[in-house]
């Protein structure tokens, strides 16, 4: 099962900043060492008692953790998806509890080890039945071995995914929120793009996709084109499938890189096809954004580790730019609630629950069923 692994962006997301951004950011590093030295050494001269030890913080707000910022109130409320692993309904509901907020949205990922898994998910259905949540699903487009982007593209695969469509709908799930091929950047993914051929037919195949599925009676699938910032020579615009076939725009936002911590958000969303560029692409096609997945993440994987001004950040612009859903990542040693990263799930919880959540979002569906790929 291709379970996505945020570590598979770090390489992408290092590489896109390029030699000169690396330069700049330990430019500002270092001035930023000096500045905070010069202060120390002022400070200390200052103090009573010279090189005494810093006073205790102030016994008014013990629930304050030094260096955690204070949290600032949205504009608007940010509808939250998890991804809390795979088939893990009770995982989610826990999540969904820490965070003190209802939690619209489940992420799961249907399995690619063969056609099989792929159009007939019933381990998938049996987990998630009557779970209450709003369930988005990635859906592979070919499995791990014996299938071509080439020959989905041709629409050789369409009756495949036609009894993955009525298999949805006989279990519920007609209104699920689909999202084939995610992350085609990703090299490890059996749908992985590295030509501008190969970009071809990722489009005409997910258009196959989409017009079988959507022709199955009873089917009001949303469909997800989710992609992220990467250094190779297929830019994510080559990749979109088109407005006729897509409903919401995603990628991810890891608190991954190589500035200073508690300014990772703003290299996340101004690196080449980060977030801000995702955001206008969004806005040009009239579409709606969702952040696919996002999180916190490890020093030992270029992270910042419990940074919570990031989470702030990214809740804040995800508010300013009526995010779709922010799917957070709950999963592993990457969860943000599993007890590794407490400033950061603590201002998470005092955010959300200080803003009521909207109602469930909902994406005007076209009603033009789009033409397979010839």
């Amino acid at each position: 099962m291709s379970t996505p692994h945020p570590i598979r962006a770090v390489r992408r997301r290092v590489e896109s900043i390029g030699r000169a951004e690396v330069l700049r950011a330990t430019a500002l590093f270092l001035s930023a060492v000096l500045v905070v030295m010069v202060l120390v050494i002022a400070l200390d001269r200052g103090a009573p008692g010279g090189t005494t030890a810093a006073a205790a913080p102030s016994p008014k707000h013990p629930a304050h953790v030094a260096g955690a910022p204070k949290a600032k109130a949205l504009s608007s409320p940010v509808p939250l998806g998890v991804y809390a692993g795979a088939g893990s309904p009770a995982a989610a509901a826990v999540f969904q509890t820490d965070a003190g907020v209802t939690v619209p949205y489940a992420l799961d990922y249907l399995d690619d080890a063969s056609w099989t898994t792929i159009s007939d998910p019933a381990w998938f259905m049996q987990r998630w039945a009557g779970s209450g949540f709003q369930m988005i699903f990635g859906v592979p487009m070919v499995p791990k071995t014996g299938a071509s982007l080439a020959a989905g593209a041709r629409g050789d695969y369409n009756a495949l995914f036609a009894t993955l469509a009525q298999i949805l709908i006989d279990n519920g799930q007609a209104s699920a929120i689909l999202m084939p091929g995610w992350d085609p950047e990703d090299q490890t993914l059996p749908w992985s793009v590295n030509t501008t051929a190969e970009a071809e037919d990722y489009v005409a195949e997910f258009n196959q996709i989409v017009a079988t599925m959507r022709a199955v009676p009873g089917a009001k699938f949303q469909f997800v084109w989710d992609a992220s910032n990467s250094p190779d020579p297929v830019t994510p615009a080559a990749l979109y499938p088109g407005d006729a076939v897509v409903n919401v725009i995603a990628t991810d936002a890891f608190d991954l890189g190589i500035g200073p911590v508690n300014q990772r958000f703003r290299e996340v969303a101004s690196v080449p096809y980060g977030l801000n560029w995702f955001a206008t692409f969004a806005a040009h096609h009239d579409k709606a954004l969702m952040i696919a997945k996002w999180g916190v993440a490890p020093t030992t994987a270029l992270g910042a580790g419990d940074d919570p001004a990031f989470v702030q950040n990214l809740l804040s612009w995800s508010a300013e730019k009526h995010v779709f859903a922010a799917v957070t990542w709950d999963y592993g040693s990457w969860a943000i609630t599993g007890g590794a990263y407490p400033r950061s799930a603590s201002i998470l919880r005092q955010i959300v629950t200080a803003s009521a959540q909207n109602p469930l979002s909902k994406v005007v569906e076209s009603s033009e069923t789009p033409t397979p790929a010839s």
